[in-house]
């Protein structure tokens, strides 16, 4: 009888706790979901392995346009397989189109914002706002978990250190 117990507690402690419903990977609580641009849906656990940068900006803040010329040069300078990263607008009056429509005028500046890009709808603003400017910026490790937040603009050499340390 107590090898059968002895047995059973082992299995327990083997298969851990796994959430079937994502993936096999235990939501930590720092899950989120939003809605891209074009319509699809994400969720920050399916970046689990990569390191996760999250921008919240708006159209007209000029900080957050300085701030999308330095994510375009990490976005370049790190593989898709380490790193990804999404901006989310957090200004609910403006619609995915605002959102095209900028990224389009960028590249009248020679600016490629190929990166993903959501839409607020007010949870991701507060569940995650500091203290309620813009540009906002979080990195989650790869794990999921917030390893750095922050609101104000940053430079590429500020954020490239951060993401360095999780690598």
């Amino acid at each position: 009888m107590s090898v059968i117990f002895i047995l059973f507690i082992t299995s327990i402690n083997l298969t851990g706790c796994i959430d079937e419903t994502n993936n096999n990977i235990e939501d930590n609580g720092q899950n989120f979901e939003i809605t891209l641009i074009d319509g699809s849906k994400i969720n920050l656990i399916d970046f689990r392995d990569k390191v996760v940068i999250m921008d919240l900006w708006a159209t007209w803040c000029q900080p957050c346009a300085s701030q999308m010329i330095e994510l375009e040069t990490l976005y370049n300078s790190y593989s898709r397989d380490n790193l990804e990263i999404i901006s989310i607008n957090i200004d609910t009056r403006e619609t995915s189109q605002d959102i095209k429509d900028y990224i389009d005028s960028a590249k009248e500046y020679g600016y490629n914002f190929n990166w993903l890009f959501g839409n607020d709808d007010g949870n991701i603003w507060n569940t995650y706002q500091i203290n309620g400017g813009i540009p906002t910026l979080y990195i989650f490790d790869k794990k999921g978990n917030i390893y750095y937040s922050a609101e104000s603009y940053h430079s590429y050499s500020d954020i490239a250190k951060k993401i360095d340390e999780l690598m």
